[in-house]
């Protein structure tokens, strides 16, 4: 990496706002006439152009900036875990020790990235119309038949240099919205579509010329449409380029990421980069998610989808657990479920954790009129999740509300649920994964149901165990249930030696 200089240092820990463009315009002197509307149009068009200028110019010129056809990038940093906290925050989990690596070949449409963390390694690799997931730990990979095309890729917008680029090359569709106050710093603030259709809201500092934060939309999970901030400073020159030492980001105004730059390279070698490390063993892709719920055992189904959530009969009513993949899953999920067992209740709504891509379709569950089953200090989380989410778009998902308000069941360190023959039993397992984490077990047919904590791989070698999947199988040896089944919320189903496998690995220091 050539770092020459320090340079001024747009962006920073605190913003006053964007202060919209329209009213001062209506104010100076354009008049209201029938063609106010396009006035005020090419008026913020028209405001737009000496923005862009003076960022294509603070960034080397458009010239410099077309010649940029490959870029490496390696950061570090820190997550603070907003989806998959151990308990509801704020204040989220921090995860320290995170690594990422992009290499972008734009001339050859090909990219490739490496992802490491505490608990996590994998990557990707994008050429030839076909995408490579990698998994660093097994050293396995599976191919995907189609690849995204970079021109919409994440890594351009989180690469200032290109996304100057790009408000230069799509300078008639970009407008002046207003300014913003950044650190002390005016901004002005431009409003440019992506190539997607994303509306992106890219802040401009006026004394440099240096963009300083963008914005986009985000349909959290969590509250529903809030905006997602990204933020660029320390800026420094790499090869004539202003580049940002330090990213961070923030959703619903909450931190996210906060990412150093170790290197930047704008003339990588590509040779051999976009390849399939040596050694890899290759595995068959996976099958399609299931469309049709599955009987596992009489009257006990498994769910669509990449999330397998679960329903069972207990003759006069119906449990669910968990609420994977949203309200359409869910809904799905019932419909059929409603045919299997002639329209029969959901009377209980069971959550394994609180996560929210595990609890996003909550709302269509409580709708029905169920009661929400978890823990006490779960409440306030999961009642927001059906009272509180609010998404705008004309054509999003609208929030449901149950009739009376939320029934809500809160349970402590084990619950059962009985009726007739059927046995439901419920165990807080607590783990590095979800402080209050629960799995089902079904002692007649001994069937055991979690999530996440024990994934089965769909191919290839075993999982390794780690701090999670450790402490979960401490709390579940000490229970001694009879294990036939392991059904997941993701992969395939697995059995109880499965488990013992994953566990004995741990203790001989194999991979299994």
């Amino acid at each position: 990496m050539m770092v020459k200089k320090r340079l001024s240092t747009p962006g920073g820990t605190r913003s006053r706002g964007i202060h919209l463009l329209l009213p001062s315009l209506a104010l100076a002197g354009l008049g209201w006439t029938g063609s106010l509307a396009a006035d005020v149009f090419l008026s913020a068009y028209a405001g737009a152009q000496p923005v862009i200028q003076r960022t294509i110019n603070a960034y080397g010129g458009a010239d410099r900036l077309q010649t940029l056809e490959t870029i490496y990038l390696k950061t570090e940093g820190t997550t603070y875990q907003r989806y998959q906290s151990r308990v509801p925050g704020p204040p989220f989990d921090e995860l320290e020790g995170n690594e990422n690596t992009y290499l972008l070949d734009l001339a050859g449409d090909q990219f490739r990235g490496e992802f490491r963390g505490p608990i996590f390694a994998n990557g990707l690799i994008i050429r030839d119309g076909k995408t490579y997931n990698l998994d660093l730990v097994r050293e396995t990979w599976t191919e995907a038949p189609s690849a995204p095309d970079l021109r919409q890729h994440f890594i351009q917008r989180i690469l200032p240099p290109l996304l100057a680029l790009k408000l230069y090359q799509r300078s008639r569709s970009v407008t002046l919205a207003g300014t913003s106050t950044i650190d002390g710093q005016l901004n002005d603030v431009l409003s440019l579509a992506w190539d997607n259709g994303n509306l992106y809201m890219v802040h401009v500092a006026r004394d440099s010329g240096l963009i300083s934060r963008y914005d986009i939309l985000a349909p959290d999970q969590v509250v529903g449409d809030t905006i997602a901030e990204s933020y660029f400073s320390d800026y420094e020159d790499v090869d004539g380029i202003p580049f940002p030492m330090r990213r961070w980001q923030q959703i619903g105004g909450e931190k996210t990421v906060d990412f150093r730059t170790v290197e930047v390279d704008f003339a990588p070698d590509l040779e051999d980069r976009f390849a399939v490390p040596d050694g890899y063993v290759e595995l068959p892709s996976p099958a399609p998610p299931a469309s049709e719920l599955r009987e596992l055992a009489k009257g006990v189904y498994l769910g669509n989808g990449a999330y397998q959530n679960l329903y069972i009969d207990m003759g006069e009513y119906l449990i669910s657990v968990d609420a994977g993949g949203g309200p359409a899953l869910v809904r799905t999920d019932l419909a059929q479920l409603d045919a299997l067992t002639e329209g029969k209740p959901l009377r209980y709504a069971v959550m394994t954790h609180h996560h929210s891509d595990h609890t996003d379709g909550v709302d269509a569950l409580s709708a029905t009129g169920a009661t929400v089953v978890s823990s006490e200090r779960n409440r306030a989380y999961l009642t927001a999740l059906v009272n509180g989410r609010r998404y705008l778009a004309a054509n999003a998902e609208r929030p449901l509300q149950p009739e009376g308000g939320l029934a809500y069941l809160a349970i402590g360190d084990q619950h059962t649920f009985k009726e007739g023959r059927r046995r439901v039993e419920v165990y807080r397992l607590p783990n590095a994964h979800a402080e209050d984490y629960y799995v089902v077990y079904l002692p007649r047919e001994k069937l055991l149901y979690g999530a996440d904590v024990f994934n089965l791989p769909a191919s290839g070698p075993a999982f390794p165990a780690n701090e999670m999947f450790d402490g979960f199988y401490q709390g579940l040896r000490a229970l001694d249930l009879k294990i036939k089944i392991v059904a997941n919320a993701h992969g395939p189903l697995g059995t109880g030696a499965d488990l013992e496998a994953r566990a004995d690995g741990a203790k001989t220091g194999t991979d299994n």
